[in-house]
């Protein structure tokens, strides 16, 4: 620009370019701060997004799948079950947690219920709950509870009201524990332990607000007074009924529940692709698959019932032959099943699509076997960390001893009537040991059957409601073992 230009241009041309100029560089900053902040704000509701609770409203039509994490190395072998994972693996480990979860929402399937002993003695099921949670978290998946009453764990009610208020306190606020309508769900394998009335008072001690949503299991609906809805663990029984009047008789039941006691009460239909315990019970059965029919049905009879939801018994229920997971039988067979008929149970086209492989966990060291003391006669050799010994056959009776691992019981005694259970010297005298938590040896054929007059007396159950009617002629799903292959 030259001197003449400089001297004779208009200054209020000069000005007003001056102030355009600035009040564009202006906008430029504002527009540049509020990016910013809408920026900033994006990432604020996407962290708050991940952390709040993942949650369901009570009309979705949801899929959930029972879950065990009491397997380890030593599971898998052909003695004890019928069919091995297409992977063995030891569920402590997170890889194998994460490999599920993906399977499982591929299959359709919106939460794990997972079998739970609660807090106490350091049990596994306490650390792989939380180890889950964590891991669903990642994969936006819900982790429910499978609360296992007849916990070896479990004194009493006191006991269990504790780890119901455990539940709450701790895993319950996870942001990936199962939600729906905002309350916490919690299913029950084998609530009849107690009755009604204890059940009235351990709510009122760990849910004083019915803030939880508990189903309860079993052929007595009575205990829809305490609870909010109703599930059978199995329905497939020996002798066989027939599915879909069984799913309609109970839904029936808990709609007529509902209707008496004036508040809505939730129906969860079960569906199973087989079962087979032949070889961890003398008294087992085995229900064939017939290559995936008998799943169909089960499906087909569960929708036929209009549950609010359905379960999946199991997705890894190996000692009972229910499992859905990939097997070395099976592949993948049930688990594209499950993903098309909980398609059809949802209204939405489904489709199992494997998931890619997830990168192959480290091995996990085996322990080193302690040597186990030599006995000559008929001996049970304790096969988890700690094991209770009652005072006679079934969780009813008082804990009288616990043994630790490895120790060796002489076997004393047995009953015909209790096949799961053995009677076997300690130090304190004789008790009774529950026999899928013990390993065998010797003579066994020289264990002396007891008379029925040397059988300890069953304790009363606490104010147990009697059975009656239809509960007295259904064969009893009550009779399910526990797992042979945990390790409290």
């Amino acid at each position: 620009m030259t001197l003449a230009t400089l001297l004779f241009r208009n200054p209020r041309m000069t000005t007003a370019r001056y102030r355009r100029s600035r009040l564009l560089r202006k906008r430029r900053w504002t527009h540049g701060v509020l990016a910013a902040l809408i920026a900033l704000a994006l990432l604020h509701i996407s962290s708050a997004a991940r952390s709040a609770p993942l949650r369901q409203s009570s009309t979705d039509p949801l899929v959930f799948a029972f879950y065990y994490t009491w397997f380890d190395e030593n599971t898998w072998t052909y003695d004890r079950l019928s069919d091995l994972p297409a992977e063995p693996y030891a569920s402590r480990d997170r890889g194998v947690m994460a490999r599920h979860i993906e399977q499982a929402q591929a299959a359709g399937i919106d939460a794990f219920l997972v079998a739970w002993y609660g807090p106490g003695g350091g049990n596994q099921t306490e650390t792989n709950l939380a180890a889950l949670l964590e891991e669903a978290a990642a994969r936006g998946f819900r982790i429910g509870v499978l609360f296992e009453t007849d916990s070896p764990y479990f004194g009493g009610a006191g006991d269990v009201s504790a780890a119901l208020q455990h539940l709450n306190a701790v895993h319950a606020a996870h942001p990936a524990y199962l939600r729906v309508d905002g309350r916490p769900v919690v299913f029950f394998w084998r609530p009849t332990i107690y009755g009604v009335d204890t059940w009235r008072n351990i709510r009122s001690q760990s849910d004083p607000g019915y803030a939880n949503l508990w189903i309860s299991e079993g052929t007595d609906t009575g205990y829809l007074a305490v609870f909010d809805g109703h599930h059978l663990y199995s329905n497939t029984w020996n002798p066989p009924a027939d599915l879909t009047a069984t799913n309609k008789n109970f839904a029936a039941r808990v709609a007529a529940s509902a209707a008496d006691l004036g508040v809505s009460k939730l129906w969860v239909a079960t569906v199973m692709p087989g079962y087979n315990d032949a070889r961890i019970r003398a008294s087992g059965f085995a229900r064939d698959r017939e290559n995936g029919a008998y799943f169909t049905r089960s499906w087909q009879a569960a929708i036929a019932s209009r549950p609010s939801w359905i379960v999946i018994n199991s997705f890894n229920e190996w000692p009972e032959g229910s499992y859905i997971e990939p097997s070395a039988a099976y592949g993948d067979q049930y688990l594209a099943l499950a993903a098309e008929w909980s398609g059809t149970f949802k209204g939405t086209v489904g489709q199992y699509v494997r998931p890619a492989a997830l990168p192959a966990p480290a091995p996990v060291a085996a322990a080193t076997p302690t040597p186990r003391p030599q006995l000559d006669g008929p001996t049970a050799y304790v096969a988890v960390s700690l094991l209770n010994v009652r005072a006679g056959p079934g969780t009813d009776h008082a804990v009288v001893a616990q043994i630790a691992q490895d120790a060796a019981l002489p076997i004393t005694g047995r009953h015909d009537a209790w096949p799961d259970w053995w009677q076997v010297s300690h130090q304190a005298g004789t008790g009774w040991v529950y026999a899928p938590l013990v390993e065998t040896a010797g003579p066994l054929e020289q264990v002396a059957a007891l008379p029925d007059d040397a059988m300890p007396d069953t304790p009363a159950t606490l104010d147990a409601a009697p059975q009656t009617g239809l509960a007295r002629l259904l064969p009893d799903p009550e009779q399910r073992p526990l797992t042979p292959f945990l390790s409290p």
